[in-house]
């Protein structure tokens, strides 16, 4: 895809760069998504913002689309409405996706073919070149773990793949464990995807060069991080706004008083101090 390529060859170069520094090809992985990860942490920030809010209103929602169910047009008023209420934005989940989409499918391609996207100059593309010389923990990142023909020789890229698995159900578990059971399909449907995911991915890890298995786990450590903070950060955010709410409906109450009463208004103030 030719839109790929050109983050691709990018992040070939920005591999090659780092490598420069640590002279090791699993820990530049690391150190790459890392990287990367920070550079799309705003829209990140977004679409698991977006994706939470969506998860924690469903009740909210469930109620709103039993209660007008006969009258579309109210529905559709009465949703736009939560949605503006809980801060709901119904494309925020998609759109930071599709802009990291680009960057995700080039780092793919990158580390499934290394020597395609590295500058021929680099040290890294000689060095690719002896897979004895680009070892991570007496891994070759080049190659999948199906191709290794021993079991002895396999159980480093086993454990590598079990720990994909695992921290990718930590990072879905992250997002759901509040939700508990739920009467909704659809929500039913979503959470039993989150729990085969995980499993798709170690599947998919045991055909893949072992660099991008490197890359996932790498990818889910720092998210499982990410989005603690984000979760955090959106558990405190009610008890803003709600502060923000009494301060405007406290202006709002003295404007409407006027100045015959600003001697008791300053008690008020006092008493709630106290």
């Amino acid at each position: 895809m030719a839109i790929i390529e050109p983050f691709a060859l990018a992040i070939g170069f920005l591999l090659s760069y780092v490598y420069d520094f640590v002279a090791s090809y699993g820990l530049s992985i690391v150190i790459l998504t890392i990287i990367i990860n920070i550079i799309i942490f705003p829209l990140t920030l977004r679409q698991t913002r977006s994706t939470k809010r969506m998860q924690d209103a469903q009740a909210d929602i469930k109620k709103v689309q039993k209660q007008y169910k006969d009258d579309k047009e109210e529905l559709n008023k009465q949703i736009a409405e939560l949605y503006k209420e809980k801060g709901i934005n119904p494309l925020g989940c998609v759109v930071p996706l599709l802009v990291q989409m680009p960057i995700w499918f080039a780092l793919f391609r990158v580390l499934r073919e290394p020597l395609l996207f590295i500058p021929k100059e680099a040290n890294l593309y000689s060095q690719l070149g002896d897979h004895s010389s680009v070892l991570f923990f007496n891994m070759d990142l080049q190659i999948p773990a199906s191709t290794i023909s021993t079991w002895i020789d396999r159980a480093p890229y086993i454990v590598l793949i079990l720990l994909v698995v695992g921290t990718a159900l930590i990072q879905q578990n992250q997002l759901t464990k509040k939700q508990g059971k739920s009467n909704n399909q659809q929500q039913q449907q979503m959470q039993m995807i989150g729990k085969v995911m995980p499993i798709f991915f170690g599947f998919i890890s045991w055909t893949l060069p072992s660099g991008l298995v490197v890359y996932f786990l790498t990818g889910n450590i720092f998210r499982i991080g990410q989005q603690a903070l984000i979760v955090k950060i959106e558990e405190n955010q009610p008890d803003k706004n709600t502060k923000e709410n009494e301060k405007n409906n406290e202006k709002d109450q003295e404007n409407k008083e006027g100045p015959v009463n600003d001697d008791s208004r300053k008690k008020r103030k006092k008493r709630r101090r106290k």
